[in-house]
């Protein structure tokens, strides 16, 4: 889904100062978008074959990837809120969205019934779910940071985020050094020394490094987790990157309660 706001053009206002980021107003109109493609797909109006769903998205996409697959906040958010922004770091911004979600009317559902999975690309929720398991999701996740993001910091957000989720053998965090909050995203353009390629024009310091081989590593290791999970199979271990030139690291549940606990 290419929502208003999330848009390529969306991305270059955004860039020039024209419009404003997107926020929490957004999540109902979305969690509707995705719905009617649902039920469009299920009365043949959409032609698309299939039977299972998985849902995926970036940022705010992967927020409403959770609620849509059934999670609402944890009661209490409003004074977690306050006791957040009371000190809010500037190297976790997701806080100020998650905040926002206070004033947002998010319609309850049960989830969709077809979802196998979610992969969940710089996503965030350390202030929405902080109680492990507390987000109820027992689908297999497949969480994606970078050392570099300072939107959506891993050890605040992905690492967290999965613990929010209910113990499952599959669920996983994909962690990639010098990966920013932006290397997956390619709006049209070129950058430096990736001539060609539609990237964002943004520098190191807001893309990360090489970005092209950030999203190789990406799209190659979510291929792995959905085949590997179409095959009832754990992913235990990461293809070989080396022509990347890029770290990665995966992790399993019983090795971030570990680094969380340190």
């Amino acid at each position: 889904l290419e929502h208003p706001g999330s848009d390529a053009k969306a991305a270059q206002r955004l860039l020039e100062g024209r419009s404003p980021v997107p926020g929490a107003e957004v999540i109902p109109d979305r969690l509707a978008d995705l719905h009617a493609v649902i039920n469009a797909q299920k009365d043949g109006i959409l032609q698309v074959t299939g039977e299972k769903v998985v849902l995926m998205g970036h940022s705010l996409g992967a927020l409403t990837s959770f609620l849509a697959a059934g999670a609402i906040p944890e009661e209490g958010l409003g004074e977690r809120c306050e006791e957040a922004l009371d000190g809010l770091s500037l190297t976790n911004l997701s806080q100020l969205l998650q905040c926002q979600m206070t004033n947002v009317q998010v319609p309850i559902n049960e989830g969709i019934p077809k979802a196998q999975a979610i992969v969940a690309i710089n996503s965030f929720g350390s202030l929405l779910w902080p109680s492990n398991g507390g987000s109820g999701i027992e689908h297999p996740v497949f969480l994606i940071g970078g050392t570099y993001d300072l939107i959506t910091p891993s050890l605040n957000e992905q690492l967290g985020l999965l613990l929010s989720t209910k113990a499952n053998l599959f669920s996983r965090v994909l962690l990639v050094e010098g990966a920013s909050h932006f290397s997956p995203v390619r709006v049209k353009g070129q950058l430096k020394n990736e001539i060609g390629e539609d990237l964002f024009q943004l520098g190191e310091a807001f893309v990360g490094v090489r970005p092209l081989a950030v999203q190789d590593v990406l799209g190659t290791e979510i291929i792995r987790f959905l085949n590997n999970l179409e095959s009832g199979k754990s992913l235990n271990s990461l293809a070989d990157h080396e022509k990347n030139k890029l770290n990665a690291y995966l992790l399993d549940r019983n090795i971030i309660e570990t680094l969380l606990s340190d």
